[in-house]
């Protein structure tokens, strides 16, 4: 994805995204208008902050939150991953081999890497930094939504952020990110879908896109075997 230098919200704008993500089933039924009115601002205002979400119209942004709807399964029935037919049929290297070229690129111009997620996006975030250790590439980990990166002594612009997350909208996660890309950090992101806020906000993202499962107590069970491929795949490409 290419690099997104707009998303830098003022204080109203700001206001308007954080309805916008938290009431998604609200948005998809409302029309610009009518959601300017509740929100007591101009419809031009919306229209601003969802182009600077990365989305060229409101009929694109709901077409995203349709998008982002997942499945809601059933505890009581037994659930198979049908991983071969949602990833591993496809032709996965040549799919991401540009990606990765460009990855490769920013990384190499780094002098920090630190990978960063939240519950099991955490987890998978510390053995991506163990991995990349195991490749003699330094980097380090971070579970913590709220690390004060920006009270860090290294240069931001040098620093690259991969961001594990597999819906891509992690409030705690967003707010960190546009933080950073406020300070020229890099971020790289690897999410379950390219139109989540994550993946736009990132300046380069890889989507694995396999089936969302969600129980509904809203745990999410999504696999995250794409996740543990392109974690070993990245580090393996680095070292070439």
């Amino acid at each position: 994805m290419p690099e997104n230098d707009d998303f830098n919200f003022t204080a109203t704008e700001m206001n308007i995204y954080v309805f916008l993500i938290s009431h998604k089933t609200e948005v998809i039924d409302s029309n610009l208008r009518d959601l300017a009115k509740q929100l007591h601002v101009a419809p031009a205002s919306v229209l601003r902050c969802i182009k600077k979400m990365g989305c060229n119209s409101f009929y694109e942004l709901k077409f995203n939150f349709r998008n982002q709807q997942v499945v809601h399964i059933d505890s009581k029935k037994n659930y198979l991953i049908d991983i071969e037919r949602d990833f591993f049929n496809r032709s996965l290297v040549s799919d991401y081999r540009t990606v990765i070229e460009n990855i490769k690129k920013i990384i190499t111009k780094s002098q920090m890497i630190c990978f960063a997620g939240i519950g099991t996006s955490g987890i998978l975030a510390e053995y991506g930094a163990r991995q990349f250790a195991n490749f003699g590439i330094d980097a380090f980990y971070n579970k913590d939504p709220y690390y004060p990166y920006q009270l860090m002594n290294k240069n931001k612009n040098s620093m690259v952020l991969i961001v594990l997350s597999v819906s891509g909208e992690t409030h705690e996660a967003i707010k960190q990110i546009i933080s950073l890309k406020n300070l020229k950090c890099k971020i790289i992101s690897i999410t379950n879908t390219s139109y989540s806020t994550i993946a736009k906000l990132s300046d380069i993202n890889i989507s694995y896109n396999v089936s969302a499962e969600v129980f509904p107590n809203s745990i999410n069970v999504t696999t995250q075997i794409p996740v543990l491929f392109l974690l070993e795949y990245l580090a393996r490409e680095l070292i070439k």
